[in-house]
């Protein structure tokens, strides 16, 4: 799938002088705007492109604008329905005594994006105590609620999916008992008390409801959306521009220090999504110095096995080679941004210890699956 450096930048929330010097400059003799626009669906980013190539005055096909404002009225059709089903859920639990916290895009919605359609989101997600978290779901399912039928183990990290469908709208709604699955790259352990007690108080225009604190937000996002198990689908751009939008808008009230000391991945691999989209010098925190890198490290995410399955290479007609080169010696911004290694020693030896050893893990597990068969 190729890359189109005008999505990539405008993965954030407020553009800055320089990101519009380079929209301008990549829209000006840029003609593959269809296979763009399907992409920027892809990535949830519509809504976020029309709005940056307006606000920097980049020339584009009126075609484009007419497509991009109507993906921008249907985003803003769907998140007016999905937050008022949310409003309804929050109260229904609220009316039960149970204590949800929102998470991820449904949080996001009030405390980042002004404007709700700039956040396209597949699902809404809230985070319960274990202990909570199946009466929530039969709550749900009382309440005309249906109930996604794929198995699950009993164990992950969120319930079978719910469904409402709402004027043609098909919404649909993930009840977690944890925040992270189980199993590599191995995520903190959750404490739901801990989340419950430290977190902020929002107003989502019916109820009150609990968000994760600032800092446990933009980890939560971090390891969300940019360090997800080999398997899942690679980071979307929606992602970025949410780490890049929260720290720009929060990056003051942050407690940095705790951030390097707790969560040390994280506050390196800040640094590096300057190289999806620039950061503006005048709201990055001062804790963090743009890199100046005389190779521009290409924001690639992680596309070998497991990530592809072998015979998506085989389709493709790809060497044995190829695959063991996607597989064992990824991107080096992928490398820093997932693992925090950014010199050529600790890129090095992550690729043949920590990263080799994911790997195997998984290879060992679809390995016991099929002997299970």
């Amino acid at each position: 799938m190729p890359r189109y450096p005008i999505l990539d930048i405008c993965a954030r929330l407020e553009g800055h002088a320089y990101q519009h010097e380079l929209l301008i400059e990549y829209c000006r003799n840029f003609t593959d705007w269809h296979a763009l626009l399907g992409l920027a669906e892809t990535e949830g980013m519509a809504p976020l492109l029309g709005k940056h190539l307006k606000e920097a005055e980049a020339p584009y096909p009126v075609g484009v604008k007419r497509s991009l404002n109507v993906l921008y009225e249907r985003h803003k059709n769907n998140a007016q329905i999905r937050l008022s089903l949310l409003g309804e859920i929050l109260e229904i639990f609220n009316r039960n005594g149970l204590r949800p916290i929102l998470i991820k895009g449904a949080a996001l919605s009030y405390t980042l994006y002004n404007d709700p359609a700039l956040r396209p989101m597949r699902d809404l997600d809230l985070l319960f105590d274990n202990g909570e978290v199946d009466d929530a779901q039969a709550l749900l399912r009382d309440a005309g609620f249906s109930q996604s039928t794929l198995p699950i183990p009993k164990d992950h990290h969120h319930l079978p999916s719910l469904y409402k469908t709402i004027d043609d709208v098909e919404i649909c709604v993930e009840l977690h008992r944890d925040l992270y699955p189980d199993c590599p790259p191995y995520y903190p352990i959750v404490d739901f008390e801990k989340l419950y007690s430290t977190g902020i108080l929002i107003d989502t225009g019916s109820v009150e409801a609990i968000t994760l604190n600032h800092e446990e937000t933009i980890h939560h996002l971090y390891q969300h959306g940019l360090r997800a198990p080999l398997t899942y689908e690679p980071y979307k751009l929606i992602n970025v521009a949410d780490i890049v939008g929260f720290v720009e808008k929060y990056g003051q009230e942050l407690d940095w220090k705790a951030i390097q000391i707790n969560y040390p991945l994280l506050y390196q691999a800040i640094p590096l999504l300057h190289f999806v989209s620039p950061w503006n010098p005048d709201r990055l925190p001062e804790q963090f110095v743009i890199p100046k890198s005389k190779i521009h490290l290409q924001p690639n995410p992680f596309r070998g096995w497991p990530n592809k399955r072998l015979k998506e290479f085989k389709s493709g007609k790809r060497t044995i080679l190829y695959i063991l080169q996607a597989t064992f010696i990824p991107s080096k911004w992928w490398l820093g941004v997932y693992y925090g290694v950014n010199t050529f020693m600790g890129r090095l030896w992550c690729m043949l210890s920590k990263h080799s050893v994911h790997v195997i893990w998984w290879a060992r597990l679809y390995y016991s699956m099929s002997k299970t068969r």
